[in-house]
């Protein structure tokens, strides 16, 4: 049976294979190439080597005990052990051959290509590093590379001149050998154990001449020279086997012509042509072309291992090929010459463009070095579990085509046409990326100093005062740590309820409270009412008051004026929902009195696993968006979060950056946060998992068992695993990271807000119009009783009474609406539980229930947001998003209310405004929205959504 690649051996021919990799030294794989395919030897070079070490986990344990070292330390000792274990593979073939086979190749440093000294100096390092008889270190033949390669050569080593192109490159490179043979031979050295090989390039003269060809084809058709067209037809793929054949000609008259005679006499071996880069570019060219036309005597053809199948599978040897028209080759040189050809031109160019190459590749294998040190120094891929299912080959597709997109190098270098290709908003985005430079733009020191402060200042409180993303950061810190011991408590105002304000100023001893008011813009209408209201408590007490805000903005210019006791001036080009890890979150933690250097480590830590240098596929970020974005765009839009307990209230902020992020253009991704973990047949087919897992947590028992009976069940789930609460400040960023992912999958811009201000602007108007008037616009009920009345808006309510019919629902009833709008959702829809109410324990309490029965039975993503919070986070995503969502809006009467200083309206007058101005935004964008107004008793109210969800229950019965 014939075996090509052992066949061509009886002609004189060696194969070697043009790969290595840790794996396939270990696995067996190089010894069946030995065995049942006749490779004699390796080579290799920096582009193999970043392949093998930075596109796969082969070498993940090794770094990790070399973590300590530069990259380019880690990369040699990992080349080393592989060159060396590949070596000991081919020292019997190495011996059996008397030293003619079994050598396996190391490359200096590409970085030497011109540099003589440096490249002689590395080589005898190298050999000796190895310290294998079968290895041959390979040098360039540039113009540095031959004087470099004949002292090699007379210093007893090894080598395999790589990068030749030229038929006169070759003829140096030989005589180099020589003359370093005949250096050992006159100082009385041994000729006969130095080897040596000619590495001839072929495919790429190929690619290059055949391309100048073709423009001169394009050309003669334009002007109808039907003889220059077949001139350069006849001539295409020719150069490369040519300039082989006409290499191999010279190669017989010099090593068997008198100047060799004496090395011969010797012992001396010939220094074989060894043909590299053997693969066919063109796929109109047989894929063994450069194989079965160059079988020779005293030669070695280097194959892929693509190449080296193909060649095995209907490779042709039945004669020595390379003596074919060898004496004609000269003929075809001229013939591309005539037609304007300079291939000495081509040559040089080829060669300095391989060197380039490499020196690319070795830039590049340092870099993925570097990154994967990063990657498993910090260990976030290890702590990171995809169960993906069908949606696996998908998400990685995904990943494929961010790396080909080059998405992580552009995100960090500011290139805001991931997102968008307007020129305005491509420089809007690019002034929203502040984000990935905390680590540059924000003063640790500062912020410890501030600590320090604190720690002697006498506060049991600190009072937050803000909205969305000023506020939930902190308040997720403030809920996952808890009060630390001799710091003051941080407590959390982002509710514009009256008895929210009030519960507050209950809570705290005012003179020995600090509060923090937090406003990216400076003049967010909640943030400056809150101040108000507690400017006046403290008697206007500017040494209570520290503010954190863009600078020039109306609150710098206020705090300033009032002598606040600080003021945190937050780079400009961080949105709200991104500025976690900025001092709108770090100031809080500051305050509370957290280690703010364990803090930033983490957060440092996940920065430097999506680093610029890490690969996409390899980024915890990228891995994590391109999760989320895929399988969003395949239906799985509602993003179900869990988490440890220890890490409170995680998910809420996730939800505000997911759904102002995401939430737009008729698209969106809706989180689903705050919520217990239900059984399998709650769920549709729409959700995905992500479970955020606190290491050696008791709840963890039981949500494990949870989260498993999910994924058993078909829905794919991301498993997050945390050390303990500070890994949160890591989570911030890889979410952030995420996020924008998500956004360029989905086509949007993930840092804009555009429907946020409808709420704002309808706010504004019906606060003017209670100015005017005395009272707020005043709306009819469809459906009014004791304690609850329920508003409809036309567009919803024609619907609705069809949905009555049909279900033989009463239209004139609270209860058998609400059922019917339950009853009527669609498989891809979600429910939004829209709270005007106070956030007190048994009204969250009560809600949370409604909302696990919602979810039960209608089975239904369903989310909570409490007003006018929400409309800084989820509400861009109501407005702007896929018009999926169901809107329960839940209002109560005031028993009490607070006059705000300075304005003509109260606390319950802004609060039930913002209300009827979000309840007109979504009417206006046609979402299915129902306002339950409560009067009375709040909790006896709510609970009438019960019997709607009983009635619903008993009719899927």
């Amino acid at each position: 049976m014939s075996n090509p690649p052992v066949d061509v051996q009886q002609y004189g021919q060696s194969i070697w294979m043009d790969n290595i990799r840790r794996l396939l030294l270990n696995d067996g794989t190089f010894e069946t190439f030995v065995n049942e395919h006749g490779v004699v030897g390796v080579t290799s070079n920096p582009a193999i080597f970043q392949k093998a070490i930075g596109q796969s986990d082969d070498y993940d344990s090794a770094i990790k005990a070399m973590m300590d070292l530069a990259p380019e330390q880690i990369y040699e000792q990992l080349a080393i052990e592989d060159i060396q274990l590949a070596s000991d593979l081919f020292r019997p073939v190495y011996d059996r051959t008397d030293g003619r086979d079994g050598y396996v190749s190391l490359e200096v440093s590409p970085q030497l290509a011109h540099d003589t000294s440096g490249t002689i100096a590395e080589a005898q390092r190298l050999f000796a590093a190895v310290n294998r008889p079968n290895v041959m270190i390979k040098i360039p033949a540039t113009q540095a590379g031959i004087p470099a390669i004949e002292e090699t050569i007379a210093a007893g080593i090894n080598v395999n001149v790589t990068l030749i192109f030229a038929v006169d490159n070759y003829i140096q490179v030989a005589e180099a050998y020589m003359r370093g043979l005949e250096k050992r031979l006159a100082a009385g050295e041994d000729v006969t154990r130095v080897a040596s090989v000619a590495s001839f390039f072929l495919s790429r003269i190929d690619t290059m001449v055949d391309r100048i060809l073709e423009n001169n084809i394009h050309a003669a058709k334009m002007q109808g020279d039907v003889g220059r067209i077949q001139a350069n037809n006849r001539l295409l793929g020719k150069a490369a086997i040519a300039s082989a054949r006409l290499a191999y000609k010279r190669f017989r008259e010099m090593f068997y012509g008198e100047r060799f005679a004496s090395l011969r006499e010797a012992g001396a071996a010939v220094q074989r042509p060894l043909w590299a880069s053997t693969s066919t570019k063109n796929p109109a060219y047989p894929d063994t072309m450069y194989v079965d036309t160059l079988i020779g005597r005293d030669t070695v053809n280097t194959l892929p291992p693509e190449t080296l199948v193909a060649f095995s599978d209907h490779g042709t040897v039945a004669r020595e090929t390379l003596l074919d028209e060898i004496n004609d080759v000269e003929i075809i040189l001229d013939m591309l010459a005539e037609v304007g050809i300079d291939m000495a031109q081509v040559t040089q160019r080829l060669q300095d463009d391989g060197v380039d190459a490499f020196a690319q590749a070795f830039e590049d294998l340092m870099t993925q070095v570097s990154a994967k040190a990063s990657i498993l120094q910090t260990g976030v891929l290890d702590r990171q579990d995809l169960a993906l299912g069908v949606y696996g080959d998908a998400v990685q597709e995904t990943l494929r085509r961010l790396k080909e997109n080059y998405f992580n190098s552009r995100l960090w270098n500011h290139d805001g046409s991931l997102w968008k290709d307007n020129g305005a908003v491509i420089v809007d985005i690019e002034n929203r990326l502040g984000w990935l430079d905390v680590q540059k733009t924000i003063d640790l020191d500062r912020l410890k100093a501030l600590k320090n402060d604190i720690a002697g200042a006498g506060f049991r409180h600190v009072v937050l005062l803000g909205m969305g993303g000023s506020s939930l950061a902190p308040e997720v810190l403030s809920k996952a740590f808890g009060q630390q011991a001799g710091f003051p408590a941080l407590l959390v105002l982002d509710n514009t309820h009256p008895s929210q304000v009030q519960y507050i100023d209950e809570t705290i001893d005012i003179k020995r409270t600090l509060f923090l008011v937090a406003s990216k813009s400076g003049s967010t209408i909640e943030t400056q009412m809150f101040f108000r209201y507690f400017f006046e408590r403290t008697e206007q007490n500017g040494a209570q008051f520290i503010a954190i805000t863009d600078p020039g903005s109306a609150l710098q210019k206020q705090a300033e004026s009032l002598n606040f006791r600080d003021v945190f001036l937050n780079p400009a080009d961080i949105g709200g929902r991104y500025s976690a890890l900025s001092y709108f979150g770090l100031v809080p933690a500051a305050l509370m009195g957290l280690d703010l250097d364990r803090l930033w480590d983490r957060a440092l830590n996940m920065m430097k696993a999506c680093a610029e240098s890490v690969p996409e596929d390899r980024n915890p970020g990228a891995i994590l968006g391109a999760v989320l974005g895929e399988l969003g765009k395949q239906g799985r839009d509602k993003i179900c979060i869990f988490t440890s307990d220890t890490l409170g209230n995680f998910g809420d902020w996730v939800e505000q950056l997911i759904a102002e992020s995401t939430g737009k253009e008729g698209k969106g991704l809706i989180p689903v946060a705050g919520t217990t973990i239900g059984r399998p047949h709650d769920y549709d087919s729409d959700r995905t998992l992500v479970y955020l897992k606190v290491e050696n947590e008791l709840s963890n028992i039981q949500m494990d068992g949870k989260v498993r009976a999910l994924r058993e069940a078909g829905h794919p789930r991301v498993r997050l695993l945390l050390s303990d609460s500070y890994d949160l400040a890591g989570e911030f960023f890889r979410w952030e990271y995420a996020t924008a992912v998500a956004g360029h999958l989905l086509g949007i811009n993930p840092f804009d807000e555009p429907n946020v201000t409808e709420s704002k602007r309808n706010t504004g108007r019906l606060l003017r119009h209670y100015q005017d008037n005395g009272e707020l616009p005043q709306l009819q009920p469809v459906v009014s009783g004791k304690h609850l009345d329920l508003y409809i808006g036309q567009r919803t309510l024609e619907p609705l009474y069809e949905l009555c019919r049909a279900h033989n629902f009463r239209s004139d009833s609270r209860t058998e609406l609400i059922a019917a709008q339950l009853i009527g959702t669609r498989s891809s829809d979600y429910l939004a539980i829209l709270a005007y109410v106070p956030t007190h324990p048994e009204i969250v309490t009560t809600l949370e229930h409604i909302a696990r029965r919602l979810r039960h039975v209608p089975r239904r993503a369903v989310t909570v947001g409490y007003g006018p919070r929400y409309l800084h986070s989820t509400g861009q995503l109501h407005k702007g998003g896929a018009n999926n969502g169901v809107f329960l809006q839940i209002t109560a009467e005031l028993n009490e209310d607070l006059p705000i200083p300075g304005e003509p309206y109260s606390f319950g007058t802004l609060n039930m405004a913002q209300a009827a101005g979000d309840l007109e935004a979504l009417q206006n964008h046609n979402r299915r929205v129902l306002r339950l107004h409560v009067k009375g008793d709040v909790i006896a109210g709510i609970n009438r959504l019960q019997a709607a969800i009983d009635l619903v229950d008993e009719r899927r019965q």
